[in-house]
């Protein structure tokens, strides 16, 4: 079972990650024309665009998903809202879920642009297959797995690489896993080695 994050409380799944009952964030102001923010850092810098385009995706209220390097979290994400920039590929973001130490509110953390997602597009799947790769929620975010068994009434063995273990969930706990890989979402193969 993939290891509890130690910064958390107890909440309530449905309110913070199923899809529809997230609150949306209000609509962002819009941001000025790539070209002009182009033109004034610098068009030959592929390192000020991809900069740019973080900023433009990642804007105040923006819905997200953050990952950790920190032991015990790897291949998971967390549902949070940008609350703003922090500098080039820098943002402010507050967990949807995770509370600080005291739980007097959510947790707000600083993550650059390699730990931060869209929230992933909505792909409804009516059963999932062996090998099909998932996010599976559990404590308080999806953990990537893969469906090692299929059972009877819309359930499902999910293998966990990270951890070596394998936990039962409903359908309604599991989504399609994708990877966010240049700006675009990808559905990993189902080659995918247990």
């Amino acid at each position: 079972m993939p290891r509890k994050p130690r910064r958390t409380k107890v909440f309530n799944f449905s309110k913070c990650l199923t899809p529809g009952l997230v609150p949306m964030p209000e609509t962002p102001p819009p941001s000025p024309p790539r070209e002009e923010l182009i033109e004034e850092v610098g068009e030959n810098d592929p390192n000020v665009t991809d900069s740019i385009v973080s900023n433009e995706i990642f804007t105040k209220g923006a819905l997200v998903e953050v990952s950790s390097d920190e032991e015990g979290f790897h291949g998971s994400w967390f549902a949070a809202t940008v609350v703003k920039s922090v500098g080039r590929d820098k943002f402010l973001i507050e967990y949807k879920c995770l509370r600080t130490e005291d739980d007097l509110a959510f947790l707000r953390e600083e993550v650059d642009n390699m730990h931060i997602r869209p929230h992933p597009p909505e792909n409804v799947v009516d059963h999932f297959k062996q090998l099909d790769e998932v996010d599976a929620l559990y404590n308080d975010g999806w953990w990537v797995g893969v469906i090692s068994k299929v059972l009877r009434g819309s359930r499902y063995i999910v293998y966990f690489k990270e951890t070596c273990e394998e936990l039962e969930y409903q359908h309604s706990e599991l989504r399609l896993h994708q990877d966010w890989i240049d700006g675009k979402w990808v559905i990993p193969s189902r080659e995918l080695k247990l």
